[in-house]
């Protein structure tokens, strides 16, 4: 088969296509490379600041558009998948629809249909837009653009392109549940793909301080809660200066930040999600403990009644501080969830076994 990738998230796309590559497919992806990460990408899409870096990343796309057919499968990381205005997200769908077999959704990130679920309250318990009824601080400061996304251009732009897909694979079960009700059973659950050719697991050793690592992106602190996690960690940390050391990292490229993670114990990866998303997943299959989403519904999602590798952090948790307190300080049981977290990833997220779901999902569709 020969599958065009257009977009990216966290390298999400770039790991597919490389174990597709490795199965015998053609695979082509074109995204922005996740700016300082530097992804993999076949064909880069960039958008600079000011006009001048506007008319240049316009310029560029209708440039590559006319290279971009003849593909089996156009997989979207989102119905907005270019940095422009959805009317002309709409000419790009329209265009790449039309010159290609078929379109498939990878359900990751924002949309219309997920924020609106996140801020209705019918559906999940908390999200980065609420917790119970309460807006969180990434909404109450207006940093999640809930008008912008629910808007109705973003609406109509999404409901068309939703209605023209031909399937759609989502990553964690956040997405399949506010997914389905629009989809039905045109959305599969895929699970997130981790390459696990470069995250050999390594023993779980402690030898002096805990080393805990907060994962902080500058653009994300509020949005995923990791400032505020840092807040908690720098204050476990100075009531327990012996047994617990903290470091706050981002800015990396992702050979960088692995390395970082291969050096560590813990890593807070964020406070609002269901599941492990790319970030909690790489350190789990480095053996390392991911402090992030372990909701019931993960665990339910991926059919795993006994493990539970991941320390959980929820924004209903009423002491944060503690609840990492009491993982921190139980090191055996971190020497057991290092084993169970590798485990689960290998079961649930080898790339491999990931790319083989999205080629039965294909397949089985476009029969």
């Amino acid at each position: 088969m020969r599958i065009l990738f257009f977009g990216d998230y966290s390298n999400l796309h770039a790991c597919l296509a490389k174990s597709l590559r490795d199965l015998g497919h053609e695979a082509c992806v074109v995204s922005d490379r996740g700016g300082y990460m530097q992804t993999d990408a076949d064909f880069s899409l960039k958008r600079r600041k000011g006009l001048g870096g506007s008319l240049k990343y316009l310029f560029d796309t209708v440039k590559l558009l006319p290279k971009l057919k003849d593909f089996d499968v156009v997989q979207f990381i989102n119905p907005i998948s270019l940095n422009l205005r959805p009317d002309k997200n709409r000419l790009a769908f329209d265009w790449l629809r039309h010159e290609n077999r078929s379109a498939f959704l990878t359900l990751c990130g924002n949309d219309y249909y997920f924020v609106k679920a996140c801020t209705d309250g019918t559906l999940f318990r908390f999200s980065e837009f609420r917790t119970g009824d309460k807006p969180t601080e990434f909404s109450h400061l207006g940093m999640a653009h809930e008008p912008e996304w629910l808007s109705d251009q973003v609406r109509k732009y999404t409901e068309y392109f939703y209605d023209r897909i031909d399937g759609a694979m989502s990553v964690l079960p956040e997405y399949d549940i506010a997914a389905a009700p629009v989809l039905g059973d045109k959305v599969t659950f895929t699970n997130i793909p981790v390459d696990l050719s470069n995250l050999p697991f390594t023993p779980f050793e402690i030898k002096g301080r805990i080393k805990v690592i907060v994962a902080i992106r500058p653009e994300y602190k509020i949005k995923k809660g990791t400032g505020r996690l840092l807040e908690i960690c720098k204050r476990l940390e100075s009531e327990m200066p012996d047994k617990i050391s903290v470091e706050a990292v981002g800015g990396l490229s992702l050979n960088d930040y692995l390395d970082k993670i291969r050096h560590s114990h813990v890593v807070i990866d964020q406070l609002y999600a269901y599941s492990p998303a790319t970030n909690a997943l790489q350190t789990m299959a480095l053996g390392r403990i991911a402090a992030s989403g372990g909701e019931p519904e993960y665990y339910s999602y991926i059919n795993e009644p006994d493990r539970r590798p991941i320390i959980p952090l929820s924004p209903l948790d009423p002491d944060i501080k503690e609840t990492l307190r009491r993982y921190l300080l139980d090191r055996n049981l971190m020497e057991k969830m290092s084993a169970q977290g590798r485990f689960i990833v290998e079961r649930e997220n080898d790339s491999r076994i990931v790319a083989r779901r999205f080629i039965e999902k294909w397949e089985k569709t476009l029969k």
